[in-house]
Formats: structure tokens, sequence, C-alpha cells
């Protein structure tokens, strides 16, 4: 039996001491968890409350500890050192009984300690008990442990049944409904919209995505570097692409150079009370599609902004720049108190770089306390929303939400928003980029993720329509005006006329009709991403890289090829290609349905009749590189052919397939090719086997004959140095 000065001592030889705290409270480097359960139990009083209010070494191990073990295991340690505590030798007065309610007993105190300690975890992170099963039983197996002993007392303390339900991931704030207008019309049109409430709103979306994103989907994130199979961060990043996109189409929706720098000069107002909001990451979004190249290079528009906002846009560009590894927005997010939202990629690039750089256990097995604190200073900023349960301080009008959710939802590719831009305005000098680039506050990290999946974009087209219906239907009947309409599609650039929504040409649109409409608007965004599957590919006849237009050099293996879509590239040239990936068997035979693509009028007709027409786009550069492929078949007329549908269909999209017969033809002869090249490989690697040892034999015999040469004419000069004393 040791006394608790022995104990010390012991944990003092299990762990390692911190010789510059991080923290205040965490004076150890490395340590066994039952050392950590030791001190956080030690850090409270008898009332619960912490011997030192700056100790943090409780906070930090309940709320890092899943970085290193499940909850489940932590509280079974704690649980552990409750029921040891009669096989150990805590110091008692003497012939002390352990009675239940003994005030003396030093046990019993240390057994309060235990729950209290717990307490405290349920009373700091309540999450962790409402949706971690595992750790539920264990705090209930508990209980009744307790209760069976007779310490009722101590068995409330830890009761979680008290517990309300932590239903963040749905609640989007608490409002007081007598501070709410019902009488105020709620205007939903971006024209109408003044910046202060779309800052809001917009920060209400990310307030709902953010509080979403839970401890393990960071550490996903943070351990395999990918967002694969990570849905609510996925969603969050979908989101800050999605508003930079909008930004910039907004504006470009615009044909005058006056009316886009009104569009942006408005932009420049949001992010001055995104600021104010204290809401960095839709900040940067913002700011990143104000200064995206397809704004950048517009210099008749940029002359019409007013200078105070040319100079608000490049103060808010430093202060997001990654220069100095973002050192101006570490600076201000470090001052911020109250409610804040920060920049989810530059943090979550600390997070990556401290779990590559450093080791989560040390020598024999022990947990790296200094990298626990670390990662408490990281998710400190990264889930501030989550600990804090920080309201809105404003309220929310949900049926503009919704509009503006559907409204970044509306997928755009970086080649078609580069050549609107130059459309709007045409290059007039070598100075402006050939393709877009991205602006110097992007993250890098937000590339790579796939559309919204089709569930979630019906969700959010019937949620705007049912709020653009309630605002805008003023007598009811179901059906929305053209003058109406007009308000409403300054939401969403690039919307067809009203006649196109209008799909049976009554004068109205319909409920069914609208909703229709953005579904079929969003199809070519669900089914295809901006991704190519390249693989290393021999090509049997002259082939040209579709970014750079070379030829593809080399007898075998000269490029790069999609399997999805079939364009080809140099090495050098594949992870410059911007061209969407567009599956080849959505445009075969097979495929009745062609996915719009919001620029081009060239229509197909539906096989009902009653679908709007849809538009067919191809980027300039695929023009480009199929120039000399569709000059050879020009003489060909599509409607000579039975199947004028598909030929038709296949003509506009700029693509030519082989026939199957001759195809497979083809690529029979490339086996036989191949199979006589293996036979010819093998034959000359045993010729070059028997030369080799032919070599090698020579060699021997060389070596040989240059030892007798050399034996010889040693010889030869001793016999002639003797005759020469001789004849002396």
């Amino acid at each position: 039996m040791t006394t608790s000065s022995n104990k010390n001592e012991i944990g003092r030889s299990s762990s390692l001491e911190e010789d510059k705290p991080v923290l205040c409270g965490v004076n150890v480097r490395a340590a066994p968890v039952d050392k950590l359960v030791q001190l956080t139990i030690e850090s409270f009083d008898e009332a619960g409350e912490l011997k030192d209010d700056e100790n943090e070494l409780p906070k930090v191990l309940f709320f890092i500890h899943k970085w290193f073990l499940a909850s489940d295991e932590l509280a079974s340690v704690f649980v552990d050192t409750y029921k040891n505590l009669a096989r150990t030798s805590e110091v008692c007065p003497p012939n002390c009984q352990h009675a239940v309610h003994s005030k003396l007993c030093t046990r019993n105190s240390y057994k309060a300690n235990i729950c209290l300690t717990l307490r405290y975890w349920i009373q700091m992170f309540p999450v962790h008990f409402d949706l971690d099963k595992k750790l539920c039983k264990v705090l209930n197996d508990f209980t009744n442990f307790i209760q069976n002993e007779g310490y009722f007392t101590l068995s409330e303390l830890i009761d979680i049944s008290r517990v309300p339900s932590y239903d963040w991931m749905r609640i989007i704030s608490v409002r007081n409904p007598s501070q709410r207008s019902h009488s105020k019309k709620v205007s939903l049109v971006f024209n109408k919209l003044q910046p202060d409430e779309l800052a809001e709103q917009l920060t209400v979306l990310e307030y709902k995505a953010l509080r979403r994103i839970t401890f393990t989907d960071f550490k996903s994130y943070a351990t395999k570097g990918s967002i694969k199979d990570n849905p609510k961060l996925e969603r969050s990043i979908a989101l800050f692409n999605g508003l930079s996109q909008w930004v910039q189409c907004m504006v470009l929706s615009k044909t005058t150079p006056e009316e886009r720098a009104s569009v942006i000069q408005k932009f420049v107002n949001v992010a001055k009370k995104l600021q104010q909001l204290q809401n960095y990451n839709t900040l940067m979004a913002v700011v990143g599609g104000l200064s995206h190249s397809a704004l950048a290079r517009l210099a008749k528009t940029n002359a019409c902004l007013p200078s105070e906002s040319q100079k608000e846009l490049m103060e808010f560009t430093e202060l997001l720049s990654s220069s100095n590894n973002f050192s101006n927005y570490r600076r201000v997010i470090n001052q911020c108190t109250g409610f804040r939202i920060p920049i989810l990629g530059v943090h979550m690039k600390d997070l990556i770089s401290l779990n590559t750089a450093v080791p989560d256990r040390m020598d024999d097995n022990l947990i790296n306390v200094r990298k626990m604190t670390h990662l408490a200073v990281i998710f400190n900023k990264l889930m501030y929303l989550q600990i804090s349960s920080q309201p809105l301080l404003f309220d929310v009008n949900v049926d503009l939400v919704n509009t503006l959710r559907l409204s970044l939802d509306m997928n755009y590719t970086e080649d078609e928003i580069y050549e609107l831009s130059l459309a709007r305005e045409p290059r007039n000098s070598l100075s402006a980029p050939p393709t877009p680039t991205k602006p110097v506050v992007f993250a890098d990290w937000v590339s790579g993720i796939t559309p919204p999946d089709p569930d979630m974009i019906n969700k959010h087209v019937h949620d705007m329509v049912e709020a653009v219906f309630k605002h805008y239907d003023l007598d009811r009947d179901g059906f929305i005006s053209s003058s109406e309409f007009a308000d409403i599609a300054g939401n969403f650039p690039f919307i067809d006329s009203f006649c196109v929504l209008d799909a049976d040409q009554d004068g109205m649109i319909s409920k069914a009709e609208m909703k229709r409409y953005f579904v079929h608007a969003n199809c070519h965004a669900l089914k295809n991403s901006f991704k190519h599957n390249f693989h290393e590919t021999t090509y049997f006849k002259p082939t040209y890289c579709v970014h750079c237009t070379g030829l593809l050099w080399g007898i075998i293996k000269q490029g790069w090829k999609c399997k999805e879509c079939g364009i080809s590239a140099h090495k050098q040239c594949k992870a410059n290609v911007v061209m969407e990936c567009r599956s080849k068997s959505a445009n075969g035979t097979t495929s009745g349905n062609i996915s719009s693509n919001r620029t081009r009028t060239t229509s197909v007709g539906s096989s009902n009749g009653n679908e709007p027409p849809l538009k067919l786009k191809m980027s300039q550069r695929r023009k480009r590189s199929r120039s000399a492929k569709n000059s050879q078949s020009k003489d060909v007329s599509p409607r000579s052919s039975p199947n004028i549908g598909t030929q038709e269909v296949n003509g506009m999209l700029g693509e030519y397939y082989e026939d199957p017969a001759i195809l497979h033809e083809r690529l029979l002869k490339a086996e036989e090719h191949r199979d006589r090249l293996l036979v010819e490989n093998r034959i000359l690697k045993k010729t070059i086997e028997a030369h080799n040892d032919t070599i090698s034999l020579l060699r021997a015999h060389i070596r040989n004959i240059r030892q007798h040469t050399i034996t010889f004419i040693l010889d030869q000069m001793e016999t002639l140095h003797m005759q020469r004393d001789t004849e002396v």
C-alpha cells in the first residue's frame, strides 16, 4: 500500500515533464492514459470546482481525447480507477470503516472527485453523451454500480438521462419571436437585396454547414488528406466554391460595364458586412470570386468601379492573402471575441501539418500530450461554434436562405465563366491570361469536390419554389406571371427566358414547371464532375493534346487519355486541362437525354415534346483541338443518315466515334502486334545473355594473356640484367 506522495512519484516516473507548457496546467509532455486521468481528477476540489481556474488540462483531455482513443475507452479508465480504490492503499483515519456517508474517509473523497470530474465532462461536452452510444452505456453501467454501493448522491452527479438533446446539427439558432417582424414583405430579388441582409443570410448558410462538421470529420480529413466519404465537410467546401462562382456569374450576367461595376460594388459592401460579422470563411469566398481572373481582367468594368471600392477590395485581398502563412488573417482572428467563423482551409492545413510532423505516441506507447495541446489550440478555432453554442445575432430569412442555397448549387465550370468574361470584354492585348487562373486568396484544399446529390438538389428546389410562390404569387392561384418572373430571375445568372420555363405556353409558370426546370438544369452538374480519369495510352494514329494542341510524340505510351470522356493530353498538360469531363456514354446512341449546359442555343427535341429545348456548349479549346477532325467530315450531312437523332447530337457535340466492329478489329491487331513484340523481346534477351557470357569468357582470356605477357617481360628483363652483370 502506497501513500499519495509515492503514487505521485510513480506517476512522474511513467511520464515526461513539459519544460515549456503550451497551455496552463498541462505540465506533462507525454504520459499514459491513467496518469492523465489521475492528474485530471486531482485538478478538482471537493466542490467540483477547478483548483486553478487557468488549468486547461481537463478541458484539453475531454476535448481532444478522441484523436488518441475512443470516448468509451477514456470513460472506462475513470470507472476502473473508481473500482480499484478498494484494492489500493488510500490513507484513511485509523479504524475507518469506509462508511458511505463518512466525510473523513479519504477513499470516499477520491470517489467523489472522480464523479465530479465526470460531471465536468458532461457539462462541458454534452454532445459526446448525446451521440456516442458506447459512451452512454459505460456511464449508465457505472451509475448502476455506484447505486448498488449505496452512493446515490454520487450517482446523481453522472446521471446523463437529464442531458438535453444536443440537436445543433439541425437547429439554425434560437430566436426571440417577439423580435421577428411578420408583416414586413420579404424580398428575394438580388437587385433589391440590401448588402447587409445578403451578408447575414450567407452567414446563416455558413453557420449551418459549419456546425454540422464534427471532430471526427476534421480528424478524418487530417489523417487521410481527402474529403472522400466525408459528406459534411464536402458540403461545406461545395458551399464555398458555389458562392465564389455565383459572385462571378452575377457580375458577368450584366451586359454593360456600369452594371457589372455596380454588382461588384454591392459585393464589396457584402464583404464589409461579413468582416463586421467576423465571418471570414464566407468573406474569403466572396473576395476570391471578386479577385478571380475572370473578373480581374475586365478593364472597362474596373474603370467604372469607384476608387473607394477598389481600395476596400485591395484591403480585403491583403487581409486574406496567403503570404507569410496567412499572417494578416491569423493576427485578426486571434483578436476576435464572440461570434466568429474562421477560414476552414487555413486551420485544416495546420491540422495536416501537425499530424504529419508530430506522432500521436511517444516511447513506451505514451500519449503525446504536447501534440494534444497543439491540437486543442487549432480545434478551439475550428470548432468554436460547436463548443460555445453561439447563437446568431440576427433573424433568419428562411425563404431567402432557401433561394440562395439553390443559387449556390447551380454548378458552372471555370471554362464557361472565363469564356463569358471574354465575351463581355474581348481580349485586346497579350497580357490577358489564355486560361482562367485562381486568385491568391483561394485555399488549395477546396478543389476536387463533387456536386450535391440529386436528393439534396430536389429538396433545395422544392424549398426555393415554395418560397418564391409564397412571396410572389399574390393572388394565390399557383402561378407566376412574366413580370414577377423578371424579378425572381435576377438571382440566377443565365437562366432561360420566361417562355422556356412556361412549358405548356399558357402565359404562366406553375410550381411543377419551375421545379422541373431547376432539377433538369442541375442534371448535367450532378452526373458529371470536373475531374478526369487519365491513364497512360499508346496511340496508333497521330493524336493531339487537348490542352496545348501539340502532337503526342513517341512510339508507345505517347500520352494520357481519360477513360470517361476520351480526351488526350501530354503528361505535363493533363493537370492543367480545364475542360469538363463528359462521359461518352452520356452522348452515345443509348442516351436519350442530353444535359443542359446554359449558354448555347442549339436545341434537341425531347421525347415527350413538352420539355423545354436543351442547350449544348463546347469550350473554345475543344473546338480548336477537334477542328481538323471535323473538317474531314463536313461533306457528310447528318440528315442523310437513318439514325438522324444520334448523329445530329454527336455532330453538335463535336465528337466522333468509330464503328465497334472496326474498333474491335483494330484492338485484335494491336494484341497480335504486342504478342509478336513480346516474343521478339524474349529472343533478344536470350541473345543478350549469350553474348554476355561470350564477353565474360573473352575478358578472362585477356586477363590471362596480360598476366603471361607481364611475366615474360619481367623474366626477359631479369635475364638481360644478369648478362650485363656477367660482362662487367
